[in-house]
């Protein structure tokens, strides 16, 4: 039994003490002023892509937070997940085991959307509800803080990947199976209590029915 503790003890612990020591802290993100949101509600969704899960916000008017190809989009995707296995698409069997049980490097995902999204192709389950525009606004503060930042900035993204129409940045923070994409998005729809978790979320499945005051548009549960 003891083996077995120092063994568990080894692989949990482990690892999250390299990512306690060589995560980057939560920069500072400036934002535009929250004040002159014409807005009094705004359109969240979550999106379950199968595996992995993303969140997609309503831009505010006149800003400017999508890809350098559509920057003023009327939505904007965020995703985040591992480098080889979301990125690369490497679904290889070294580059999952060493995505579960090793901290790896994180990439975030953004894409630009201008139609309303009332289905999305190839999504599993796609669910929606309005937040006030004080929720949106810290949300896409902690958003922000998943890039890797430099003098303020997003880093420089990483060269257009085929087959993904968004583009990738540099994640701050670790990629571990007990912090993968789909607790990520769980994690910050808390910070706006917007979703709930009584336990780690792993699986994509699990995402919906942590949801809070969301209706499911597409897909069942």
């Amino acid at each position: 039994m003891g083996i077995l503790l120092l063994l568990n003890g080894g692989l949990w612990g482990v690892p999250a003490l390299y990512m306690a020591i060589w995560t980057p802290p939560i920069p500072e993100v400036e934002l535009p002023n929250i004040n002159p949101l014409i807005k009094a509600e705004y359109d969240l969704y979550v999106v379950n892509w199968g595996f992995h899960t993303a969140i997609l916000i309503e831009q505010p008017q006149g800003w400017a937070l999508g890809p350098p190809h559509s920057p003023n989009s009327r939505y904007v995707e965020y995703g985040w997940g591992d480098k080889h296995f979301f990125m690369l698409s490497d679904t290889s069997f070294l580059a999952t085991l060493t995505a579960g049980i090793l901290p790896t490097e994180s990439v975030m995902y953004l894409r630009g959307r201008d139609t309303l999204l009332s289905a999305q192709k190839h999504a599993r389950q796609l669910y929606h509800r309005k937040v006030s525009a004080q929720q949106l606004y810290d949300l896409i503060t902690t958003l922000e803080q998943s890039f890797k930042r430099q003098d303020g900035e997003r880093s420089v993204p990483y060269p257009q990947v085929p087959n993904f129409r968004g583009q990738f940045y540099p994640g701050r923070e670790y990629y571990v199976i007990w912090s993968d994409c789909n607790a990520w998005t769980v994690r910050h729809l808390q910070g706006i209590e917007v979703a709930h978790s009584f336990g780690p979320v792993i699986f994509s499945e699990q995402v919906g029915p942590s949801l809070k005051g969301f209706q499911l548009i597409q897909g069942t549960d």
